[in-house]
């Protein structure tokens, strides 16, 4: 029987109590696929002690000896560094008593990911799901965007293959050997990367060109992960009162973690600019901004927010926190559109769990709305007050015109044709054959 071990930073999480992301999202999603399937399959997750339980190996890691692991999400660069090395000392230590026969090592993460090129040195076949490129991200989320300069994931990797070449980065801090040195790790030595679109592979080629990787990376969309259901609209006079929204205002929806690389401030400014604009108009809408605060600076990114959004006089702006499972299907069909302004989505699942469940999308110019929004359904706007806000118009006079129920009816019809289930049984079958030793497909 061949055995998958997956390792997941946060694998003790679950997207039903925090704030994690869609990293975890696919994790849980393709967990049971593979248990289904012929695969011997352990969990490897950090914790306080050493522990088992099914599938779940718990192995300590001296952080979570004094914080709870949900902690980890709050926790500054870093100590969020030392966190993610302790990690990847765990995992080194628990694979050097592995046999590598018909085995393979699936990383759900990169910078908090396992020792690749020890790994790759011991013969373990390896997966990695790119859930993010972090030199892409990096540079936009902390270079590019505050700055306005054009640095880009590559400028920054070669930068750093610079300074490594001349011996300056003996001292860098842990953040910085975990955004570039272990992803080049990865992109030398992962036999598999798995990419959720074509612009992500690209990326990662782009990144650490001369290692390969585009000839080894396999392009798999995430596809919906859930059961979306646009009959819930039906319910939605309730769903919005629940939150205490009006049911007779035009509704835009933003759900996501609350971390300044979501950029829900953008939205906010938008709405601020239509009031000045047209305060009618204002009048006639309002945003809800589901999700919790996570990771780097999230606390005061939701405080500065909520600031924002007091100041506006028309618009209203409601927050009900962290919302899981039911509510989050009611709230994705009871708005009118779903906007994702980030610095950076590699995939954008909620994206898909928005148009999956019939709702159009405005999204900022990211990989994840290139790879899935369309004119037919949706609208991708430049990250500007003045864009964002000329595609909320949009989306109004498409609802006042009722060419909302065919933007409507076309995103349904996208995400019932794109099941997570296709993309399980296609990452099942890259492991499969990797862990038996078969010649891997062909990049796609």
């Amino acid at each position: 029987m061949p055995r998958i071990f997956l390792c997941s930073a946060t694998g003790s999480l679950t997207t039903d109590a925090a704030p994690v992301g869609g990293g975890v999202a696919v994790l849980e999603a393709l967990i049971p696929h593979l248990e289904r399937s012929d695969f011997d399959v352990t969990l490897l997750t950090p914790g306080a002690t050493e522990a088992r339980d099914g599938i779940r190996q718990q192995l300590p890691v001296p952080t979570l000896e004094r914080v709870e692991p949900d902690r980890i999400l709050r926790l500054n660069a870093r100590r969020y560094g030392e966190f993610a090395f302790e990690w990847e000392s765990a995992l080194a230590q628990y694979f050097a008593n592995i046999d590598t026969k018909d085995t393979v090592v699936l990383a759900n993460d990169t910078a908090e990911g396992p020792p690749f090129t020890q790994l790759h040195e011991n013969g373990f076949p390896q997966v990695a799901l790119l859930h993010v490129i972090v030199s892409e991200f990096f540079s936009r989320r902390y270079v590019s965007q505050p700055t306005g300069l054009p640095i880009s994931g590559p400028h920054l990797s070669a930068l750093w293959r610079l300074a490594e070449r001349r011996g300056l980065t003996r001292h860098a801090p842990d953040i910085a050997r975990l955004v570039w040195a272990k992803e080049r790790d990865l992109a030398r030595h992962v036999d598999t990367p798995i990419a959720p679109s074509a612009p992500v592979a690209r990326s990662l080629a782009d990144c650490y060109p001369g290692t390969g990787v585009s000839r080894r990376t396999q392009i798999v969309p995430w596809g919906v992960i859930g059961e979306p259901n646009p009959g819930l609209r039906e319910q939605r006079r309730e769903t919005l009162r629940e939150i205490h929204a009006d049911p007779n205002r035009f509704t835009l929806l933003t759900l996501s973690r609350l971390s300044p690389e979501k950029r829900v401030e953008l939205i906010i400014d938008a709405l601020k600019l239509i009031e000045r604009q047209s305060p009618a108009t204002a009048e006639r809408i309002q945003l809800i901004v589901a999700g919790g605060p996570a990771y780097m600076g999230g606390v005061s990114y939701e405080r500065k927010l909520r600031q924002d959004a007091a100041q506006l006089r028309r618009a209203e702006v409601h927050f009900p926190g962290y919302v899981t499972s039911e509510q989050k299907w009611n709230l994705f069909a009871a708005a009118d559109a779903f906007l994702s302004p980030s610095y950076y989505e590699a995939y954008g699942l909620t994206i898909a769990q928005a148009l999956g469940s019939g709702l159009p999308v405005i999204a900022a110019p990211h990989a994840g709305a290139h790879a899935t929004v369309d004119d037919r359904h949706g609208w991708i706007a430049e990250p500007t007050p003045r864009a964002f806000a000329a595609a909320i118009r949009r989306a109004l006079h498409a609802d006042e015109n009722r060419e909302i129920l065919r933007r409507r009816e076309a995103a349904a019809s996208w995400g019932s044709e794109r099941p997570f289930d296709v993309a399980a049984q296609r990452m099942i079958g890259i492991a499969r054959r990797l862990a038996l030793g078969e010649p891997p497909e062909e990049a796609l």
